[in-house]
Order: C-alpha cells, then sequence, then structure tokens
C-alpha cells in the first residue's frame, strides 16, 4: 500500500522526546511503546509491518515486538478484530509455538498504532536454511512433523495459521521448531477485505491454498495446503509452483498439477511423495482430514522405507555411527518386517483361502490340492520378508478356483461376441495390472490381486480344455519369480542409497551444525 504525503513523517512518544517515523520503519533508538517496551534493533520488515528486538523494561527480558501496518492501524473494526485474534494465539501453550506476550495500542495522531508482544526466538529461519538447497529427507520430514504438531494444537482450539511458510518457521535446535506469526494472518485479511474491499488473498503466493486464492470458506486444511508446499521444498530446494508474476503462480495453484518430488529428487521415498501429493489437492475435502493425520502418514512413510525419524515428545535422534576412519558406517537394515498392516491382512487372507480351496475340491484334479497347500505355506513363510511375494503365491490359487467354478467358458457360451469381447478385455487388464504391480510399490499388492483374478478368467475362456490347468500351474512359479526379482532390485536400490547417503557425510545425512543450530544473529519473525 503506498503512503501518502500526509503519513509519509509520524512521530511516536519517547519520554519527553519525539521521534520520527518514515513510512513504517523506526528512525532512531530506544522508542518505547506502552511506557514498557523499548524497541532497541529492527530485524525486518513485510507487508504486514515491522518486527524490533525490544526489551520489556518492567520484567527486564529481550523481547520481539511486532509494530502492525497501516492497514490495521486505521480501522477501528480491524484493530478490535487484531486484538480478538491476538487474545486467541496468546492462549496457545505448545513448545512449538511462539508465546505472545501482550498486545497492545500506541497513542498517534493519524490515530492508534497496534503492536505484538512475543517470546524473542533465537534460531535459524527455513527460508535461511533452504539457500543451501534442501534438506536430507529424514530432517526436512522430522521438521514438517514438529510443525504439524503445532498446527494439531491450534487447529484444535480453532486457530487457522494462513501463512505457512519458510520465513515463519525457525529452528530452534536439533529437530526443534517454533512456528511464528499465530492469528495476525487472518487479523490482517480482515483489514484489507474491509478497507479494499475486494477481498484479495492476503499471504505469500508459493504457499496460498487455491480457497484462499479464490475467497472461499478458509479452515484448517488451508494450512495443510502450505504444509504440502513447505514439504515440497523442504525436500526439493523449490516450490511446487513457480512462475513469472504472484498471479502466474495462483493461477497454477487453482490450475496446475505439482511436479512430482521424485522427478526432482529421485531419492525420496513413494510415500513421502504420495504424503505430498495428497496434501496439494485443489479439493479440501480430498486433503488429509487434519494435521494429525498428515503427521501419523509422514511416519508412516519413513517407517515403511526404514528411514529415522525423530517423534516430538521423544530425544533427538542419535548422530549416525561413525568408523574409526571417521566416514558414516552403513546400517545394516534387514528387510524382515513384523509390523501388522492391511497389506499382510491381505495375504494371510490369501493363504487361508488357498487352503480351503484345497481342502474344499474347488478344482477337481490330482495336482491343484497339493499345489494350493504348498503355494499357501509358502506365502506365510515369505510374508515377513514380502507382502507382495506373499500375495502372489496365496491368491493365484484362489483365483484360479473362482474362474473355473464361474460361467465365462467357451464350451458353455461359446464365440459369443460380447463374451469373447470380455475375456479380451480381462486380459488387457491382467497385463496392465502386472506392469502397476512392477511400477507401483504402494498399489502393488491390490495390482497383483487384480491381475490373478482377470488373468484367470481369461485362460478359462480362450483355453477351454484341461490343458489349460497347467498354465496356471507354469504362471503362478513365474509370477513368483517375478516378484522376487522386483524386491530384490528394490532392496539393492535402498542399499545403494544408503551407501551414497553414509559416503555423502554430514551434508547429505544430518544437518550440518551451521545449517541447523547456529546463526550468525538472532532473528525472530520474517515478514
Amino acid at each position: 500500500m503506498a503512503i501518502g504525503p500526509s503519513r509519509s513523517r509520524r512521530k511516536l512518544r519517547r519520554g519527553s522526546d519525539e521521534v520520527l517515523i518514515q513510512g513504517e520503519a523506526f528512525v532512531g533508538r530506544d522508542v518505547v511503546l506502552g511506557d514498557r517496551y523499548e524497541l532497541v534493533e529492527k530485524l525486518g520488515q513485510g507487508g504486514m509491518g515491522t518486527v524490533h528486538r525490544g526489551v520489556d523494561r518492567q520484567l527486564r527480558r529481550t523481547v520481539a515486538v511486532k509494530l502492525l501496518s497501516s492497514e490495521l492501524a486505521h480501522d477501528p473494526q480491524s484493530r478490535a478484530r487484531f486484538r480478538r485474534e491476538a487474545h486467541a494465539a496468546a492462549a496457545l501453550n505448545h513448545p512449538a509455538v511462539a508465546t505472545i506476550h501482550d498486545v497492545g495500542e500506541e497513542p498517534h495522531a493519524d490515530g492508534p498504532r497496534p503492536y505484538l508482544v512475543m517470546e524473542y526466538v533465537q534460531g535459524t529461519t527455513l527460508a535461511e536454511v533452504l539457500r543451501d538447497g534442501p534438506l536430507p529427507v529424514a530432517d526436512a520430514v522430522d521438521t514438517a512433523c514438529a510443525v504439524l504438531d503445532a498446527l494439531w494444537h491450534s487447529h484444535e482450539r480453532g486457530i487457522v495459521h494462513r501463512d505457512i511458510k519458510p520465513s515463519n518457521i525457525m529452528l530452534t535446535g536439533p529437530g526443534t521448531v517454533k512456528v511464528l506469526d499465530f492469528g495476525i494472518a487472518k487479523a490482517f485479511t480482515e483489514a484489507a477485505t474491509r478497507i479494499t474491499g475486494s477481498g484479495a488473498a492476503i499471504g505469500t503466493p508459493a504457499y496460498l491454498s487455491p480457497e484462499q486464492i479464490s475467497g472461499a470458506e478458509i479452515d484448517h486444511r488451508a494450512d495443510l495446503y502450505a504444509m504440502g508446499c513447505l514439504l515440497h521444498e523442504l525436500l526439493t530446494g523449490q516450490t511446487p509452483f513457480r512462475g513469472e508474476s504472484p498471479f502466474a503462480v495462483m493461477h497454477q495453484h487453482l490450475y496446475a498439477e505439482p511436479e512430482p518430488v521424485s522427478r526432482l529428487r529421485p531419492q525420496v521415498p513413494p510415500a513421502v511423495e504420495a504424503v505430498v501429493l495428497r496434501a496439494l489437492r485443489k479439493d479440501p475435502a480430498e486433503r488429509f482430514a487434519d494435521a494429525g493425520q498428515m503427521r501419523a502418514a509422514l511416519d508412516d512413510a519413513l517407517t515403511q522405507t526404514s528411514m529415522p525419524t525423530a517423534q516430538a515428545a521423544m530425544p533427538p535422534r542419535p548422530p549416525r555411527a561413525t568408523e574409526p576412519g571417521g566416514g558414516a558406517a552403513l546400517r545394516h537394515r534387514s528387510p524382515v518386517s513384523l509390523r501388522p498392516s492391511a497389506h499382510s491382512a491381505l495375504a494371510l487372507l490369501g493363504c487361508l483361502l488357498s487352503v480351503l480351496c484345497a481342502r474344499g475340491h474347488l478344482v477337481d484334479t490330482a495336482h491343484f490340492g497339493r499345489i494350493a497347500i504348498a503355494a499357501a505355506v509358502l506365502g506365510v513363510l515369505t510374508l515377513p520378508w514380502s507382502t507382495r511375494l506373499s500375495c502372489a503365491l496365496g491368491w493365484g490359487p484362489v483365483a484360479e478356483a473362482v474362474a473355473v467354478n464361474s460361467e465365462l467358458r467357451r464350451a458353455e457360451i461359446g464365440w459369443d461376441h460380447t463374451h469373447a469381447a470380455i475375456a479380451a478385455l480381462l486380459a488387457l487388464t491382467a497385463a496392465c495390472c502386472l506392469v502397476m504391480a512392477v511400477r507401483d510399490q504402494e498399489r502393488g499388492v491390490g495390482s497383483l490381486l487384480a491381475f490373478w483374478f482377470t488373468a484367470t478368467a481369461s485362460i478359462w475362456y480362450f483355453l477351454d480344455d484341461l490343458h489349460k490347468l497347467f498354465v496356471f500351474y507354469l504362471l503362478l512359479p513365474l509370477v513368483a519369480i517375478a516378484t522376487v526379482s522386483w524386491e530384490a532390485v528394490a532392496l539393492v536400490r535402498r542399499r545403494a542409497g544408503d551407501r551414497r547417503a553414509a559416503l555423502e557425510g554430514p551434508t547429505s545425512g544430518t544437518m550440518s551444525p551451521g545449517r541447523r543450530l547456529t546463526t550468525t544473529s538472532a532473528r525472530n519473525l520474517r515478514v
């Protein structure tokens, strides 16, 4: 907002003296607000106002003071809303939320100037950290989880941040953050709407949700969209949408799909990428239900890929063990996992059904019962190593038994065009499902199940004689061998990635002290 000549020079009282303000910035030192807060040093300036390091003269402690911009200063209803939002934000009590100490107004000839007194946070903003490039995957997810903890706390109390971005998040220690500016964005948005009548989106375009841009109703899921943008940047070093102007960026938020994280950084696990993509859905109903659900999804993503993650209430993650030569020791992770999941339950059901099909003589041949039981036993034995392999073994005989007892058999219905087309499309579907099972780590189990049922149904139509049963006997070990090959290749790739991460040392495995803990000068708010 441009500042006219009548407001280009304003005055605030400093004891018996007067200090001039050029636009929004103080000129001079030792300005006192409310006869209590002495402004010592200007830390930053932006669209929402100016931030100063100050001293609370009564309690003799360092504080951060944010003097709000003129949009809030010249409208009584906006000032009242700002006070209400500040009081609500002050009720937040969470280690990852910057504490609000006080809110007030400084008398001025042009109207009272609202200000906010906050905890003075020493650390490094994520915006400063990202200047050195993206974070290691585990550190990026840990940081996102810490921010989501703060959002979960605020959302439970009805407070939506509305301006999640790297400059509003400070790293204060290993795995610890402070989220700044709670409550301010909403008050500023209301002020802009009241003054301009436009309802224009307030915030940083790179992190605005589609509903903020379009002026629709805002709830906590707008913060989750911003978290998707933030996590995308932490993992790749760039925001999901970029353009030559803010309007171009906002247009992409509304209509374009984000570039996949794995295309920019192939080392990012597919499960982590899936969390980012879900958070960036255009429709709020398709995003995570709340911050807790998104945080749980990130925890599960790292658990699935055997990557370390720090819980918010747990001590910091221990440093990577080092060898005598000083290099990082490789982790020897076991591929065996006994963690219960829907996929493992599906595999067990397939093995159980395979045994029941054998005992029930659903396929009346001498060989099928023994092969079905052998497949079920092997499926149970291989389950801790690979759910995909267990499903491939257990569900094959089940699908064959269903196909044998189905009505889609050429001997009964002949070469009817409709039935032939159905069988052909089932064969095509089976081929597509097999490709999906190879390429898609997350939905590989479901694709294998679909492959078995569509493939066996089409086989029993086109090969209508008892010899086709031997086609199934051949197909079962081939699919099992192919699944073992897929799992082996994935395991080799994971170990190669671990080896590269270990050889890269501190710059890849963990953030260096200069990036994570220290800063040459204390910063509090970036506006």
